[in-house]
């Protein structure tokens, strides 16, 4: 594993796995898996003078080989003709993929900031038991390329490369210098970072609220200027108003329970009606009815920085809520405590415990689906 910076993370995205690792020098590579071989997509042309690698494969080659193998080889001189490259070296990792039925063992977790070390400890919970992390935002703010590879490696130190990741973009993660290459790293449906998932037992969507202000907001070099709101550096009011148009066309595999992972809760964006991040209100309740017709059994969510759990249409909600939300990560201004939630999941219902980084569960409880 010399040639990497960190373990690998296998990506859920669609009925597919992306993998991504990070090259200590640029090179060549490709994945072996079951005896197939599998490069980057790049018309034809292999790219050899990047660090970052994504590599797409059908989630059924990986889950019935259980295993897959890096190959590199360095970059000495990339040239028009006669390009030179070092001899070939390999790096294996098993896999396990997720269970066809439950239970199935998932650690959640959101709104890290940067205390990885916490996190690390937190999403610990399930041990070698574990078959699904989902990280659903605010990682970081990403002002170098070094905070890009920080996310990588608390990733692969969490999954060692064998068990799968499911991944949300969070407000944060859209902050900073580089946020715009956020999908040069992780999954995205394109350049859209939403998208459906089949995974094992369940199924679901993965959602992006995107900012939790209005794109004209001072903090994102705006400034209302009597007509256009997309004079700073956001335009998420369009991007959730796509995002909608991509809900009306999706439907999910019936017979399996559905989840939902949004960092921002689209019921609860923000905990008081007059708060300056309740937006959307209108468009969100859209969302809610298509949310509702793909019929989601129970939405994971973070950024309020709590733990609380949602019944359907509870009072709570600044909108209807037509599924149960679990608001699942807490993480301490100290970064010495930090709380996610270990999720098992069966065909008809859900388990839940809050628990922090000492593995101690602060509180649990089960939501059942309706059928």
């Amino acid at each position: 594993m010399d040639f990497l910076v960190c373990s690998p993370s296998v990506f859920v995205i669609g009925e597919s796995y992306e993998i991504l690792f990070n090259l200590v020098a640029p090179g060549l590579v490709s994945l072996s898996v079951g005896g197939e071989l599998y490069y980057e997509d790049n018309s034809g042309v292999l790219p050899s003078e990047r660090t970052v690698c994504r590599i797409r494969l059908p989630q059924a080659a990986l889950d019935a080989a259980g295993s897959y193998e890096i190959i590199y080889r360095k970059t000495t001189e990339r040239k028009a003709y006669f390009s030179l490259f070092a001899d070939e070296v390999r790096s294996s990792f098993c896999f396990s993929p997720v269970p066809s039925e439950g239970p199935v063992n998932i650690y959640y977790i959101a709104d890290v900031h940067y205390s990885f070390a916490t996190a690390l400890e937190t999403v610990s919970f399930f041990g070698e038991n574990l078959h699904l992390l989902i990280a659903n935002g605010d990682l970081g703010e990403v002002e170098t390329e070094e905070n890009y590879i920080e996310v990588c490696e608390f990733l692969g130190a969490a999954t060692g490369g064998r068990v799968p990741i499911l991944m949300a973009r969070g407000n944060h993660d859209t902050r900073g210098r580089l946020a715009e290459r956020f999908v040069d790293y992780f999954p995205a449906n394109g350049r859209d970072t939403y998208y459906t998932f089949s995974l094992g037992a369940f199924s679901g969507i993965v959602l992006d609220c995107g900012e939790d202000k209005p794109d004209n907001h001072r903090e994102y070099g705006g400034g209302y200027n009597g007509d256009a709101v997309y004079n700073g550096s956001n335009i998420f009011e369009r991007f959730r108003r796509r995002e909608a148009e991509f809900l009306r066309g999706v439907t999910l595999p019936s017979g399996k329970p559905h989840l939902a992972i949004s960092h921002i809760c689209p019921s609860l964006p923000a905990m008081e009606s007059d708060s300056i991040f309740n937006i959307e209100g209108e468009l969100y309740t859209a969302w809610n009815a298509e949310l509702k017709r793909i019929g989601i059994d129970v939405m994971l969510t973070g950024h309020l920085h709590r733990l609380l759990v949602l019944e359907k249409h509870d009072a709570r909600a600044l909108r209807d809520n037509p599924y149960p939300v679990i608001v699942g990560a807490q993480p301490d201004r100290s970064a010495a405590r930090m709380m996610g939630t270990a999720v098992t999941l069966y065909p008809d219902h859900l388990e839940y415990r809050f628990t922090d980084n000492n593995h101690v569960i602060v509180e649990s409880g089960r939501i059942d689906f309706e059928r």
